[in-house]
C-alpha cells in the first residue's frame, strides 16, 4: 500500500492534482480507474503504453493489459484471482479520489493525514485492476459487519492521503469513518 500512496503523490507532483476516480468518454461513461492512471509511477510505464485510455478498460483493445497481473496491486497476505485486487480506492462527491474530477492537495482541507484514499476490502469486493469500480461510504461502513470474513484479524488497512498505512479497528466508530472519508467537510476526527 505505501507503494500505491508514495505513486499517488508522485502522480499529483507531475499532474499537480491527484488522479480522479476514474476517467469517462464524452457521455460520461467510465474508462479506466486510478490505478491505470498511476501505472508509470509504480513502474509500469511499459503497461501503462499498452493501453488505450479512448476506450474502455474491458475493450478487446486492452485485451494483453487486461490478463496482466500488477503485483503492488495484490495484498501479500491475500491473494485474489489473478488480475484483481482487494484494494479500493474510497470514492465519491465528497473524497479525494473523485469520478471524473482531479483534486489538488490544497483542496484537502480535511488534512491528507485524516482522509482515506484506498482500503484493503474483503476478497468478495474485489476488482479487476483495471476496473473504474471502488468503495463508495456504503460499502466502507458495512465492513465492520464483515468481521468474521476480514483477511485481517481485527479490522482492515487503509491507506492516507499523507502516504502513511493505517490499521483500522472494524468498531471504529462510523462518526469517524465519515471524517475520515471527507476531504473537504472540516470535520474533527480525533484519534484513531
Amino acid at each position: 500500500m505505501k507503494q500505491i500512496g508514495l505513486a499517488l503523490y508522485n502522480y499529483h507532483e507531475v499532474y499537480k492534482e491527484f488522479p480522479p476516480a476514474y476517467t469517462v468518454d464524452e457521455h460520461g461513461k467510465p474508462l479506466h480507474s486510478w490505478r491505470t492512471l498511476i501505472l508509470p509511477f509504480i513502474d509500469q510505464q511499459m503497461l501503462y503504453q499498452k493501453i488505450d485510455l479512448s476506450k474502455p478498460w474491458d475493450d478487446p483493445t486492452n485485451a494483453e493489459a487486461f490478463k496482466t497481473v500488477v503485483p503492488v496491486y495484490q495484498c501479500p497476505s491475500v491473494k485474489p484471482e489473478p488480475s484483481m485486487t482487494t484494494y479500493l480506492a474510497v470514492t465519491g462527491d465528497n473524497t479525494c479520489l473523485r469520478p471524473a474530477r482531479s483534486l489538488k492537495q490544497e483542496e484537502v482541507t480535511d488534512g491528507t493525514n485524516k482522509t482515506l484514499a484506498v482500503v484493503d476490502v474483503n476478497p468478495k469486493h474485489a476488482v479487476h485492476w483495471m476496473s473504474p469500480h471502488d468503495a463508495d461510504l456504503v460499502l466502507l461502513l458495512g465492513l465492520s459487519q464483515e468481521k468474521d470474513s476480514l483477511q485481517h484479524t481485527g479490522g482492515y488497512h487503509t491507506l492516507l492521503f499523507d502516504g502513511s498505512v493505517r490499521f483500522l479497528s472494524i468498531n471504529i466508530q462510523e462518526s469517524i469513518i465519515r471524517a475520515l472519508v471527507s476531504a473537504t467537510g472540516n470535520e474533527e476526527v480525533g484519534e484513531f
